[in-house]
């Protein structure tokens, strides 16, 4: 007859085992199945506080060194990426929520490009400026990702184009320095297309590279209404072939 008799308040040896693996405050080092490692605070068997979390997966690795809130990278933090050569390059470092960047950040792009500004839920949201790796360079307000609102764009000749984005396009009312030759052109875009404007000369036409051998003459129309409103354009508008947007933008031109 057995001689062990099991008392009613017993307790399995795997629930006391995993009672003991629940984690909370400071561990040297805990290790996930594909040696994930990290560093850092605990509370609750969760990611609390400040910690180091390196990850090994196909792409190389991942580090992140911050703060942690519930599991999630949540706080300030710097994320970097392992290269082939065995060294960590720093990828992002700026606020988190969540696990994304929110907040004010700078990101660091593997084809060279740098942008430091406003992010929302990991992606560009808000005023910011970008570096681009061609040496060109934008500076003004993002909507997720993309360029939105009012922002200037300097291109790699020196021109710039200053004025309202829409969709990571010129939309809208706007100003385009041309650099080279000393003239300004304002006027109405679409999708990255002007569709009315009028050129101007600036102040230092005579010191550009490549200037106009005469300056532009200040002509205006007399009765400039009268004039658009038999256009052809104008016609097409008050039909409603093209947006209001675009009639509007007409209308502060003239």
């Amino acid at each position: 007859m057995p001689f062990y008799r099991r008392p009613r308040n017993f307790t399995p040896l795997s629930t006391l085992a995993e009672k003991r693996s629940h984690k909370n405050g400071v561990h040297h080092a805990i290790f996930t199945a594909r040696f994930d490692r990290y560093v850092g605070d605990w509370q609750k068997d969760l990611k609390h506080g400040k910690g180091v979390f390196l990850t090994n997966g196909y792409d190389g690795g991942r580090l992140y060194e911050g703060d942690w809130y519930q599991g999630f990278r949540h706080g300030n933090g710097t994320l970097s990426y392992r290269q082939e050569n065995g060294v960590f390059k720093l990828q992002y470092s700026g606020d988190w929520v969540r696990g994304k960047p929110e907040g004010i950040g700078r990101w660091w792009y593997e084809n060279g490009d740098v942008y430091f500004g406003f992010w929302n839920k990991g992606k560009r949201h808000g005023f910011g400026k970008m570096w681009y790796a061609d040496d060109t360079y934008f500076v003004g307000y993002w909507a997720k990702g993309d360029k939105n609102g009012p922002g200037m764009f300097v291109y790699q000749n020196s021109d710039r184009y200053e004025g309202n984005w829409k969709n990571d396009e010129k939309n809208g009312l706007g100003r385009y320095y041309h650099m080279n030759t000393g003239q300004l052109q304002e006027g109405c875009w679409v999708n990255n297309i002007c569709v009315n404007s009028k050129m101007s000369d600036i102040i230092i036409r005579q010191f550009c590279q490549r200037p106009t051998p005469y300056p532009i003459f200040n002509i205006e129309l007399q009765d400039p209404r009268e004039l658009l409103e038999e256009s052809t354009l104008w016609k097409k508008l008050t039909l409603g072939e093209i947006d209001k947007n675009l009639k509007t933008c007409i209308d502060q031109i003239y």
